[in-house]
């Protein structure tokens, strides 16, 4: 609901309560409480039209199967707004699920609709954010590969990772994983050498796809799983605290 008619029904709302009073004995928020306080349970409209906000909040950070498909427009025009270093080799995807801000003001903002700008500014007032006190091996393969949660500073280069981006299509922790996998296998035939021109069935797959560098490539996606903090990093366990 747009501010000047919330503001509107507001200054209705209490013109009919105190029949136009210009200076009411009780405020409203005393009259917003339950009659046990002392209020009359009116209708807070401010509350409710920002509980209403929360909801679509809610509905926009929903990634299971029944997410609308609102929320993946959302997404794309979120993701179009560039930060400062958001073009710094790493793929923009999910605010929420990422270690980025888009801008809610300036220049940037603007190409956003009023309702987009709403979810997030919502979210950044009531500190909505992924934050769960123990995730699972498959959840943190799920995350985004790029500013991710977990990442310190300078975890990312641009030049090392746009072989990554765009050749290998590399999108989710999962994806760095399957990369990396090949710096440690043991078995196999040929097994794989640290050199651009290791004969294995990895690398050759990807000089097939145009990667000019394969171990290279396995090489930087392990840096990036190995600086990841442990609560991201699928190879450590999460401590026993007697919860689960």
């Amino acid at each position: 609901m747009p501010k000047h008619i919330e503001s509107a029904l507001v200054k209705t709302t209490r013109n009919f309560i105190w029949n136009e009073a210009r200076s009411p004995p009780i405020n409203l928020e005393q009259l917003y409480q339950p009659k046990e306080a002392g209020g009359i349970n009116l209708l807070d409209i401010k509350s409710r039209n920002e509980a209403i906000e929360i909801t679509w909040v809610k509905a926009y950070l929903n990634i299971s199967p029944t997410r609308p498909t609102w929320a993946y427009v959302l997404d794309l025009l979120i993701n179009n707004l560039k930060t400062k270093d958001a073009n710094n080799g790493k793929r923009v995807e999910n605010t929420f699920l990422q270690n980025w801000d888009p801008p809610t003001r300036g220049p940037n903002s603007r190409s956003l609709p009023n309702e987009a700008l709403k979810i997030i500014k919502t979210a950044k007032k009531h500190n909505i954010a992924f934050a769960l006190i123990k995730m699972s091996k498959n959840i943190k393969k799920q995350l985004p590969a790029w500013y991710n949660l977990g990442a310190p500073q300078n975890t990312y280069h641009k030049t090392k990772n746009k072989c990554l981006q765009e050749t290998h299509n590399v999108q989710s922790v999962k994806n760095l994983i399957k990369c990396r996998k090949r710096l440690t296998r043991i078995r196999g035939d040929p097994l794989h050498v640290p050199q651009k021109t290791c004969a294995c069935s990895d690398c050759k797959r990807d000089r097939n796809k145009e990667c000019k560098n394969p171990h290279h490539c396995a090489q930087t996606a392990n840096e990036i799983l190995s600086k990841l903090a442990p609560k991201f990093n699928t190879k450590s366990k999460p401590k026993k605290d007697g919860l689960s």
